[in-house]
């Protein structure tokens, strides 16, 4: 008669060292994705010493009447060149009689607009994270920014931004109740609103 004899199953310790390696790293995708945070900038158009940190596209003759509508800051302002309505414009205490008008918060170009009247009744604000972003960037990529005319009403949520593709408009302020921030997206004929979006970058 023949006994059988069970095999005795040994594993490779190569094979058990990856099989432990990738159970960390799903770990750390878990973790990573549960920590994502919005990113917070603080729009910078001008240099410490009061130089241009945009690269400048082309320089018009205006003028500013009051304070930016698109963020609170003292040195953000609503300004008119020709038929064309630059807002939010940033101005510096270290040079007099231009204001630099960035295309959009995400690019690094802009409009100098050289001053033919001095700036008044401007906003009161610091640079801070605290109040509206004027431009945002969704978890998907898709960038947005602060409309500063007359829009619509949906939910008593304003249609604030408007985003460079896609036929959603994000609707009201973010939520930071949770990170990363949150903010409604629906189209601009919207009558109702259910879905929310993730951001990634908040402009100030």
């Amino acid at each position: 008669m023949h006994r059988s004899r069970r095999r005795k199953t040994v594993r490779s310790p190569r094979l058990a060292l990856l099989s432990a390696l990738m159970v960390l790293a799903a770990g750390a995708g878990v973790a990573l994705a549960s920590n994502t945070r919005t990113r917070t900038h603080i729009y910078e158009a001008f240099t410490s010493s009061g130089q241009p940190a945009l690269h400048i596209t082309g320089t018009v003759r205006g003028s500013c009447n009051g304070g930016s509508a698109a963020t609170a800051r003292a040195d953000a302002w609503r300004c008119f060149a020709g038929n064309f309505v630059y807002d939010p414009c940033f101005s510096s205490s270290k040079t007099k009689g231009i204001v630099l008008c960035p295309t959009a918060a995400w690019r690094s170009s802009g409009v100098r607009i050289r001053l033919t009247a001095r700036l008044v009744d401007g906003n009161h604000g610091k640079p801070s994270t605290r109040g509206e972003p004027w431009a945002v960037e969704t978890t998907s990529g898709t960038k947005c920014q602060l409309d500063t005319g007359a829009t619509s009403v949906v939910d008593h949520r304003r249609a604030n931004y408007f985003c460079q593709t896609g036929k959603n408009v994000l609707w009201g302020s973010p939520s930071r109740s949770s990170e990363p921030w949150t903010i409604y997206s629906a189209p601009a004929t919207a009558t109702k609103l259910t879905r929310k979006v993730k951001i990634r970058v908040a402009w100030f």
